[in-house]
């Protein structure tokens, strides 16, 4: 979910239900028109806040903030472009694919190299990235479900 206050942006994950949430923890997909550069059929995503529609889920470099070295964040689409943006398409133009266990993966290729794939650590509530396979804190459930085949199978 996106936190109403936050030093740094860092997207968490809640037990909380929804309306507890205050809505902050729903998302609407947005589907690229096209496929990502450099590839034949890999389509991609915008992750837009439900209750606030100029935010978008984006994975970047942590930058020492973090023990891990990405992390997923909320970004202010209405903000890019200003002096300190460090955010570029390929940041907040996410890939979305199936895993065999019915989950969906969320990540992110960084300037065309490796995917960053979102998930939680064990023990924390906060999400990151990892380069490699993000294993069973990289699936997330999609609420309400989608039909299989809606994505991609993961490779």
């Amino acid at each position: 979910y996106f936190q109403r206050m936050s030093t740094f942006g860092q997207m968490k994950t809640t037990m909380a239900s929804t309306w507890m949430n205050m809505e902050q923890d729903k998302f609407d997909i947005y589907e690229v028109p096209g496929v990502i550069a450099g590839t034949k059929t890999k389509k991609a995503y915008f992750l837009v806040s439900t209750k606030w529609p100029d935010y978008v889920v984006g994975m970047k470099a942590t930058t020492g903030t973090a023990i891990s070295p990405f992390a997923a964040y909320a970004v202010n689409l209405e903000k890019k472009g200003g002096l300190f943006d460090m955010w570029g398409p390929s940041n907040v133009m996410l890939q979305l694919c199936e895993t065999n266990g019915g989950h969906v993966r969320i990540g992110a290729s960084m300037s065309g190299k490796a995917t960053i794939w979102s998930y939680v650590h064990h023990g924390s509530w906060y999400v990151y990235g990892s380069v490699t396979s993000p294993g069973a804190g990289g699936g997330w459930n999609l609420d309400p479900p989608t039909h299989k085949g809606t994505f991609p199978s993961c490779d």
